[in-house]
């Protein structure tokens, strides 16, 4: 069983990344000190990232806290929902993403190979204070894994794909 006792350095966290400096400490802002849940965290931190206030796509990351998602760890369901928000079709006028299953894949075998699973019991076994401790590594290092890949994709982690209507 994982002890949470390490963090998540899946990306590189050396380099000139400020959003890498800052992580634990919007981890911190947002799950404990907001009270969002894990899901909406990940998402949470991308839009920051990326300049976006989506109260509604916040709310509608609650619906994959804490495993509630067949048991997926909502950090891995708000990493996807990050991706998704890179990479995603949103308006009739934009053609599906061609890369995006690939990607998150690899975020689920590179989460999976991390954290020994890609559930909430897989990870923190159903054991409060193991919960408490290791989340705000997981949620960070969620957020960390999506910006790797992407980053090794060559996409602009500031800014989403160009629509191409």
């Amino acid at each position: 069983m994982h002890d949470g006792s390490k963090e998540c350095q899946c990306g590189a966290r050396v380099g000139a990344d400020r959003w890498l400096a800052q992580l634990d400490a919007l981890v911190a802002d947002l799950h404990a000190g907001q009270r969002f849940c894990c899901s909406q965290t990940v998402l949470a931190i991308g839009m920051k990232r990326l300049g976006i206030d989506g109260p509604d796509l916040l709310r509608a990351m609650e619906g994959f806290c804490g495993g509630a998602c067949d048991g997926t760890c909502g950090a891995l369901a708000g990493g996807a929902a990050l991706m998704g928000l890179y990479l995603g079709k949103g308006t009739a006028a934009e053609p599906r993403s061609e890369t995006i299953r690939q990607y998150v894949k690899e975020l689920t075998e590179t989460f999976h190979a991390y954290w020994k699973g890609t559930t909430c019991e897989s990870i923190v076994h159903d054991d409060a204070e193991l919960r408490r401790r290791i989340c705000p590594n997981v949620i960070a290092g969620a957020a960390e894994m999506v910006w790797s890949i992407l980053g090794e994709h060559g996409i602009d982690l500031d800014a989403r794909r160009a629509n191409k209507s």
